[in-house]
């Protein structure tokens, strides 16, 4: 079966969310592996308040996780997928005009916290979505992930020659549509029942008790502090050793 067979083979909302995905981090890696070489070279920021502003944001986004999955398990998945991709456009779009610290800690924040709320949720959706074809629905959905990082460092490189600002405009924009596009095309889909009728208590308890997914949990956190690690710091290292360029 063809790329494209097996991604047609899928239900709507499993493709509506793997284009999102792609979408997602085009507009997320086009602006955030730059965002840190902005703020120390024409914000002015020291080295401790880059440090702060990015803390802040990675903090918002993979500290807030059980906040946002806690949500849609009660909510539905979609009303937090839109809600995300709204709060990530107006972060992208107050980076836009922040230059103060408080400015962009509060950009940053908000930036981070909406990939708290639409992250969980897509992959909630994708699992309830696909079935018993989850194994090769995440594959796919793998793809279009891996490809929009791919792609998101190009388009901004390419946008950094006209303007930082013109970059996180840009990532304003794509969230934004995506913020339209998941509100229309997008089905609701209802919040688990036995979910609902357990409390947000029971339901954190089940996860700490579970060591196996707690080994999980830690295994992964080592691998998030090297990957920030590469985004972060190359196109830093990229600048260092080629000025102006």
């Amino acid at each position: 079966m063809g790329f494209l067979a097996q991604f047609r083979s899928f239900n709507r909302p499993s493709r509506v969310l793997m284009i999102n995905q792609f979408g997602i981090n085009v507009g997320f890696y086009m602006l955030m592996p730059y965002l840190a070489d902005y703020l120390a070279g024409p914000l002015g920021l020291a080295a401790w308040a880059v440090g702060l502003v990015m803390g802040v944001r990675n903090f918002s986004q993979q500290g807030m996780f059980f906040v946002g999955g806690t949500l849609a398990d009660r909510f539905g998945y979609k009303p937090l997928i839109v809600a995300g991709c709204l709060i990530r456009t107006g972060g992208f779009a107050l980076l836009v005009v922040a230059h103060s610290l408080p400015s962009v800690l509060i950009a940053s924040a908000a930036t981070g916290f909406a990939g708290a709320l639409f992250n969980p949720a897509v992959r909630a959706y994708v699992a309830a979505d696909s079935g018993d074809r989850k194994l090769e629905a995440f594959a796919m959905f793998n793809i279009f992930y891996q490809a929009g990082i791919l792609l998101g460092p190009l388009v901004g490189l390419a946008l950094l020659t006209l303007d930082f600002r013109i970059t996180v405009l840009g990532a304003s924009v794509v969230f934004a549509v995506l913020t339209a596009a998941q509100l229309m095309a997008l089905p609701q889909h209802l919040a688990d029942p036995d979910t609902k009728n357990e409390s947000i208590l029971q339901g954190w308890k089940a996860i700490v008790r579970n060591r196996s997914f707690l080994g999980f949990v830690a295994a992964m956190t080592g691998a998030y502090v090297l990957s920030f690690q590469v985004y972060l710091a190359l196109p830093i290292q990229a600048s260092l050793l080629a000025p102006g360029h």
